[in-house]
């Protein structure tokens, strides 16, 4: 219900359900701001301390309960907020368009996001890549997925965070391989063959 609150006030909304794929949306998208509820089971607020990047608005249980340490302050990644139940979907709306007022630019700007270059790979856009210098025209599925192998380059992703970087958290892995091999073949047709490893029984990594 609140996703469909924000999405009629005309914000763009990845919806995921389990830890894991918010751990991994925390660090793999451009996203302008997350609303993360604190009473999920199984979320490790170490790792939310961890893996934050972008501002964010906590749901809690009570705004007099203790809060995680290190989750209170804020930091580079922009504003938080705290937002205790019982709230009303229209109170989220508020409060989600006050914490992108207050974002800093860099971050909330989706439609020109920065420029990130790692060897002979450049997204400069919204599906926008350059490979050797020869533009690669990407679906947003397969931009999400080269997106989060870059940030940062060397990291080793499992199927499961490759989906939830592409916002399909629900499909299986083989889907995962199809997106990769569909990016792969455009990479290729560039002259940037191998860009993307396998790494067996782990996932994929981004060798530019």
């Amino acid at each position: 219900m609140s996703a469909r609150y924000l999405r009629r006030d005309g914000l763009r909304v990845r919806l995921v359900t389990t830890p894991e794929y918010a751990l991994a949306e925390l660090t793999a998208g451009p996203d302008a701001a997350a609303v993360l509820d604190l009473t999920m089971p199984g979320l490790d607020p170490r790792r939310i301390r961890r893996a934050l990047r972008i501002p964010v608005i906590f749901l809690v249980a009570g705004l007099q309960g203790p809060r995680p340490r290190g989750l209170a302050r804020g930091a580079a990644s922009g504003p938080r907020r705290w937002l205790a139940r019982p709230f009303g979907p229209r109170q989220l709306v508020a409060v989600a368009r006050e914490v992108l007022a207050e974002a800093p630019r860099t971050t909330q700007d989706e439609d020109q996001p920065a420029e990130r270059v790692a060897g002979a790979l450049r997204l400069t856009g919204p599906r926008s890549c350059v490979a050797n210098g020869h533009p690669v025209k990407l679906t947003a599925t397969e931009f999400a997925v080269l997106a989060a192998l870059l940030t940062p380059p060397g990291r080793v992703l499992s199927r499961r965070q490759l989906l939830a970087a592409a916002g399909r958290p629900a499909a299986g892995d083989r889907a995962a391989d199809v997106y990769v091999a569909q990016l792969r073949a455009k990479l290729k047709a560039a002259g940037a063959a191998g860009a993307v490893r396998t790494v067996r029984a782990a996932g994929y990594v981004a060798d530019p």
